[in-house]
């Protein structure tokens, strides 16, 4: 069981790199503010883990929640890092 943690973790958090990349491209490049960049974020995780558990024949279930995590990690962690860029 804590294998199967970690391995979400580890996924989520080395995702989340991408999807928040997808995310900043898309926010520039189009009117997304405010809520719609977290559900954007949420879906591309989510796509994006779902495919990659389709072509791999990976457990669907688990591939989703980490696609979820995924985006809501990156989120987080954009948001975060731009709080602290151009803050104080």
């Amino acid at each position: 069981m804590e294998e199967i943690l970690t391995t979400l973790i580890l996924s989520a958090i080395g995702g989340s790199m991408v999807v928040s990349g997808i995310t900043e491209v898309v926010k520039q490049n189009s009117k997304l503010s405010g809520i719609w960049v977290i559900v954007f974020a949420l879906l591309t995780g989510v796509v994006l883990f779902g495919a990659i558990a389709l072509v791999f024949a990976l457990p669907l279930a688990q591939s989703l929640l980490t696609g979820f995590l995924t985006g809501w990690a990156s989120v987080g962690a954009f948001n975060t890092y731009k709080e602290s860029k151009g803050g104080m």
